[in-house]
């Protein structure tokens, strides 16, 4: 293989001129976020709730098998794959609904701020589950919303992206991004024998807050850009 094999090498990819395309610089993209307010919110929108979304992902086996021990006992199994099934079903229905919005021409920004909301509220009610009488049914009930929310959100954000970024700076400026995303993850959970199951599910649920104001301002200057 290594004498017959040829490498499989991509094309440099090319300008409309004929001429090699010049890598994007991160002094580059960060000066064409600071020049775009609208780029900002939008990735800080994408930090945030990417952010609660991987918080979530770690948390809810902890909370789930919490609940049935105490809905049904100590010895009762956990149906984590039952879950997580009906977690996918769960963000197939939010994909689908998004699918349905924008066939009947619904702005992306109007309703990704009410699906934040949503999922803010479900977060939220998560958090103040876990902390209190940890019932069952409103714990799962929280969680089945927020991924319908998580099925949303991944078609929304792209619409965004493609929408307010720039091609040519997109791939950088994701990447820049992905920075406060990962060290606000990293934080929570090597703090999490502090911060607890309530602590890491109140930091997403106020990571989930502030995407939705991001959301909302956004909204906000569309809106007054279509008035004018």
């Amino acid at each position: 293989a290594a004498f017959l094999w040829k490498e499989n090498v991509a094309k440099k990819s090319e300008s409309s001129d004929g001429s090699e395309k010049k890598k994007v610089s991160i002094s580059e993209a960060i000066k064409v976020v600071r020049n775009d307010p609208k780029i900002m919110l939008v990735g800080g929108v994408q930090s945030l709730f990417e952010a609660a979304m991987y918080i979530f992902v770690l948390q809810w086996p902890p909370a789930i098998s919490r609940a049935v021990a105490k809905a049904f006992g100590e010895g009762a199994a956990t149906p984590y794959g039952t879950v997580f099934s009906c977690f996918m079903a769960s963000c197939l229905f939010g994909s689908t609904l998004f699918g349905q919005l924008a066939k009947m021409s619904f702005p992306t920004e109007k309703f990704t701020v009410a699906m934040l909301a949503v999922a803010t509220l479900a977060m939220s009610t998560a958090a103040a589950t876990v902390s209190s009488a940890m019932s069952l049914p409103a714990l799962v009930a929280a969680f089945f919303a927020f991924e319908a929310c998580v099925g949303m959100y991944f078609p929304s954000i792209g619409t965004l992206r493609s929408k307010y970024v720039p091609d040519s700076h997109r791939s950088v400026i994701m990447n820049l991004f992905g920075i406060p995303l990962n060290v606000l993850v990293v934080g929570v959970f090597l703090s999490i024998s502090k911060l607890g199951l309530n602590g890491a599910l109140s930091i997403s649920s106020g990571a989930l807050a502030l995407a939705t104001l991001c959301m909302f301002k956004l909204n906000s200057m569309v809106a007054k850009k279509v008035e004018a």
